[in-house]
């Protein structure tokens, strides 16, 4: 959904990565020389702050709201807010060029690469970071927020990603809630289904491309993880990744190759809008985020739907360790930042009970805290944020590989993923991912050891 950042070989990445690499100076160096020579101030003699951020809309008032709220807490800091379209490509140049933002919001993915590069300020390097580093996030969200041993990051919301059921579809085939398990998901996923007098596809039940967003994501229903962290490598050809993809294959095969991918790709441009294909009912089954609930609101307030965790192996179920894929957005302070310290101050202000609650509930998330106030749930905006938040706190949840090569990695996926769509080998096409995944992590690994980083 967000443009990639920039390749290696780019520009921008070439910048940072040298500046990165000619002698990054320690944390409190760092913070000593910025506040000598850069700090800037409001009229009233504040200490501003420039925090880049890449929502916009309702989401993105929902963050200038805490913004605010922190501004007329106190009188020593002012923040102000900017809305930045490809936030981690920018960040990359700004930082690389001496003129960072003070605080930046990045997503989790992004944190391998900006760590092992030197580009953000470790929190647990400020004085009253222990608040944050003592069991105070749920456990996966802590993985997302460290890297290395270290705590980089805040968080800024987070979400899980869980199956969203058609409630009047459902009942059509005799069900209340949506299949709990692969093998009943492929029954109720064709008699779903409703063709035209020229067969086309009207209604699907269950498509793995309807939306094409979590390629990658498939394999961590028969939980594979993708990435071995004792071996640094990319698990793409184990077994489970494997049986992820025959399913894959064996789901289009079932529906017609050409029909469905054709079915799927009209939908393309009207995801999480008026038209989307799970609001209008075209399909009846889908894998989506808690911010569903939201668009459901907004463009179709009397549809009835149910939320389940995603869809395991049955042999695999446990109801009291759901399964699903957990990411996060972060606020980070960027190497170089003008005021580190009044920055630290914010992100913590973000970090607490209050304004993480408040963001959630504003976003429809579940809050990514170890502990949630009673408060939270009454009223939420979101009637299965409960469901979101189990597989956030879930002992099974995933999280995406702590690799810098994440995220060409993951782009690999989709075409591999189209390729078994339209009757591709399911081996082939995984080899294929696995070696060139392989090999920039591997490229990777080597200059940073060059580099000596993390």
């Amino acid at each position: 959904m967000d443009a990639p950042p920039p390749s290696p070989e780019s520009g921008a990445a070439a910048i940072w990565t040298r500046r990165a690499a000619l002698g990054i100076l320690g944390i409190g160096a760092a913070g000593v020389f910025a506040s000598s020579s850069r700090r800037r101030r409001t009229p009233d003699g504040r200490v501003r702050l420039r925090y880049w951020e890449k929502w916009t809309g309702s989401e993105g008032a929902a963050v200038q709201a805490l913004v605010d709220r922190f501004n007329a807490s106190q009188e020593r800091i002012f923040v102000e807010r900017l809305a930045v379209a490809d936030v981690f490509s920018k960040a990359m140049v700004a930082i690389g060029g001496g003129d960072p933002p003070d605080v930046v919001g990045l997503f989790s993915w992004n944190l391998p690469a900006f760590a092992e590069a030197g580009a953000l300020l470790p929190l647990d390097g400020f004085a009253g970071a222990e608040s944050l580093t003592a069991g105070h996030y749920a456990p996966a969200i802590e993985r997302l927020l460290t890297h290395g041993g270290r705590l980089w990051c805040g968080v800024n919301s987070c979400y899980t990603l869980c199956m969203y059921g058609n409630a009047q579809a459902l009942r059509e085939v005799g069900l209340e809630a949506p299949p709990a398990t692969i093998e009943e998901l492929d029954e109720v996923g064709a008699q779903l289904v409703r063709r035209g007098g020229d067969g086309r596809i009207q209604r699907a039940g269950f498509l793995q491309n309807v939306p094409l967003w979590w390629p990658y994501s498939w394999p961590l229903l028969f939980g594979d993880q993708l990435w071995s962290v004792e071996e640094q490598r990319f698990t793409f050809e184990s077994e489970r990744c494997r049986a992820a993809f025959r399913w894959i294959s064996d789901t289009a095969e079932r529906h017609g190759r050409a029909a469905s991918n054709t079915f799927a790709r009209g939908f393309e441009r009207s995801m999480l809008s008026a038209g989307d294909p799970f609001l209008t009912g075209a399909v009846s089954l889908t894998v989506q985020g808690p911010w569903m609930a939201n668009f459901a609101r907004q463009y179709h307030p009397d549809l009835e739907y149910v939320v389940t965790p995603v869809p395991v192996p049955a042999a695999e179920i446990d109801a009291n360790n759901p399964r699903g894929m957990l990411e996060c957005d972060v606020l980070c302070i960027p190497r170089g930042a003008p005021h580190p310290d009044e920055a630290f101050e914010f992100v913590a202000f973000m970090q607490t009970t209050e304004a993480q609650e408040f963001l959630a509930r504003e976003h429809c998330k579940p809050s990514p805290l170890a502990e949630v106030t009673k408060e939270f749930y009454v009223g939420h905006p979101n009637p299965f944020v409960a469901v979101h938040a189990a597989v956030a706190q879930s002992p099974a949840v995933s999280v995406l590989p702590e690799t810098r090569a994440w995220k060409p990695f993951s782009d690999l996926t989709v075409a591999a993923f189209d390729a078994v769509w339209m009757g591709g080998d399911v081996d082939t096409e995984l080899s294929r991912v696995q070696a060139r995944g392989q090999e920039i992590a591997d490229t990777q690994a080597a200059r940073r050891k060059r580099r000596g980083r993390l």
